[in-house]
């Protein structure tokens, strides 16, 4: 595709939830090759930096702290300034909030692309529709129509190719080592039942069942989850009757890719982790609940597979699901059984 204009320093910017950073990175990648010559920054949450921090599509990664540092009117004032002393020619803002907006209408200086539903999008040079038929990954991309006179969403896709984050060869290799000594060739299924939202979490007995029902059948299991996440986790474990390797509340955010690089398929709910698997090549069944694959957050890849409930009139009850069932009954999670996930996952598990 071919720009308008060259940019030499550009920044892309969305400090969000972890899943939508790692969503990012094909139109990261994306403007790598249309702009070769760029110099790239990737403005995050600080707790997320890790995941991109030594990825080579990324020139460099920088924070923005709005819980802290950021915090409040005069943290607005203050990172605006900031981001007019990296001198960035170009803006790709993919965050929607009121308090993005308010720092890029007092930055001003650079050019500014971002979606005309964000809060202040007036503010932006252009401003581009944020189709709703489109997974993430495809929305993102579709900023570069703003930039490219033949712009088109395949060739797009192409240039983004697949998501991305840091894996640690290292630890990924130690990883796989330690699984051949430890269980020969049996494959290795990782279990993420966290989420922020608790509606979002599936049932951890049921998470229980479908990994006993796997070591059965001859695999292994890791559990994995974050502090954030250990309601969850002693859940699954006060149900689960099998060994595992435990892996929860024992690897930080950076660590995480090269750890689930290392199986051989991720069960998880709709969260950060199924994310990053599939940035690390590793298939997911991935249960939905509230959440819909229509919203446009489903696996972003051709092996992962997703399990919902589609009877059901009350699904999506929300963008990201809530604390309690608003029906009462959650059968959107109820409703998909262990036996269910057990078999979609044993069908990747037994592809070549």
């Amino acid at each position: 595709m071919r720009p308008y204009k060259t940019y030499n320093e550009i920044l892309v910017f969305n400090p969000a939830y972890l899943g939508d950073t790692v969503l990012s990175t094909p139109l990261i990648r994306a403007l790598g090759k249309i702009f070769p010559e760029a110099y790239i920054t990737f403005c995050v949450r600080p707790e997320h930096a890790d995941l991109f921090r030594g990825l080579n599509i990324i020139d460099r990664v920088i924070t923005y702290d709005k819980r802290n540092t950021a915090r409040g009117l005069s943290g607005v004032f203050k990172f605006s300034s900031e981001i007019r002393s990296y001198n960035f020619d170009l803006v790709l803002n993919l965050h929607k909030s009121l308090r993005s907006g308010l720092v890029f209408a007092l930055a001003r200086k650079p050019y500014i692309v971002g979606f005309g539903s964000a809060v202040l999008s007036s503010a932006f040079d252009r401003r581009v529709d944020r189709d709703l038929s489109l997974q993430e990954p495809e929305r993102n991309l579709m900023l570069l129509s703003a930039l490219c006179a033949d712009f088109t969403l395949e060739e797009a896709k192409r240039l983004g190719g697949g998501l991305a984050c840091h894996i640690d060869r290292d630890i990924l290799d130690k990883t796989k080592r330690y699984y051949r000594a430890s269980t020969g060739d049996k494959k290795v299924v990782g279990i993420a039942p966290g989420s922020v939202w608790r509606t979002k979490r599936w049932l951890p007995e049921y998470f229980a069942a479908a990994a006993d029902a796997l070591i059965k059948r001859g695999h292994a299991v890791a559990v994995f989850g974050g502090p954030g996440d250990k309601e969850a986790v002693e859940g699954f474990y006060s149900h689960f009757k099998g060994p595992a390797y435990d892996f929860s509340m024992k690897t930080s955010v950076g660590e995480l890719p090269a750890f689930l690089a290392s199986l051989d398929l991720l069960i998880t709910n709709d969260s950060g982790p199924m994310h990053i698997a599939v940035a690390g090549g590793v298939p997911c069944v991935a249960v939905f609940g509230p959440t819909v694959k229509s919203l446009g957050f489903f696996p972003y890849d051709d092996k992962s597979v997703v399990l919902e409930n589609n009877s059901l009139s009350c699904r999506p009850c929300g963008k990201h699901g809530g604390e309690v069932c608003p029906a009462g009954h959650f059968r959107c999670m109820r409703d998909i059984s262990p036996e269910a996930v057990a078999a979609a996952a044993e069908s990747i598990l037994e592809r070549p």
